[in-house]
């Protein structure tokens, strides 16, 4: 499918239904949808082959797009980087759609760069970042990295779904290692923390669930 958006041409690569969460199977036109717009230059193949190199690109930034019944655009979010994928399975347990989008934001040196995920919310007829709230009141976007020290999944936790973030980082003369839990909540999302001594890399197994929060 092929729109238009800022007076350039581009492709719809992804698309998700929602509203209900049945409705994506049972009724293919079920709206309001979100789509992950790209530029007409890139392909799944082509992303595939890039991602994770770091190396520049030309190509414009990946759009989310929210459609209406009509197709119509409704709002738009624009991202941080040309290559981009859009989870299409929603977060469980959620009262609202909410969604993982990742774009790969890597340079080509670095521990501590690599694809980022956020995530996205359908509310009122408009997209937003999500953030969560730590212990201490402080609200903060939620962001998700890929690289070598950091890491983040799923966790389905009963009915919902929690994501599970590590992060090594050095402090004085050691590292630490932060464990981060978010968890949506009726008055919106929570973040829990809990930070030891040592050193952590992705390049070994994700950390047992009990080390979280």
């Amino acid at each position: 499918m092929i729109s238009r958006a800022s007076g350039i041409r581009v492709i719809l690569i992804i698309v998700t239904l929602w509203t209900p969460v049945r409705a994506i199977a049972d009724n293919p036109s079920a709206c309001p949808r979100i789509q992950l717009i790209l530029d007409p230059h890139l392909d799944e193949k082509k992303i595939q082959q890039a991602w994770g190199s770091g190396q520049d690109r030309k190509e414009g930034a990946a759009i989310l797009a929210l459609k209406d019944c009509s197709g119509s655009t409704i709002d738009r979010l624009v991202l941080p980087g040309p290559l981009a994928r859009l989870d299409p399975k929603p977060l469980a347990g959620v009262t609202i759609p909410t969604y993982l989008v990742t774009v790969d934001v890597t340079a080509e040196a670095g521990s501590y760069n690599g694809p980022l995920t956020q995530v996205v919310e359908i509310r009122s007829d408009k997209l937003s970042f999500v953030s969560a709230r730590d212990m201490n009141g402080k609200l903060s976007l939620i962001r998700l990295a890929s690289t070598l020290k950091q890491s983040w999944k799923r966790s389905p936790s009963g009915q919902r779904d929690d994501i599970l973030s590590v992060r090594c980082e050095p402090l004085d003369d050691h590292f630490v290692t932060r464990y981060r839990r978010y968890q949506a909540s009726p008055d919106g999302w929570r973040l829990f923390e809990r930070i030891t001594n040592g050193l952590w890399e992705a390049d070994g197994a994700f950390p047992e669930r009990s080390l979280f929060p």
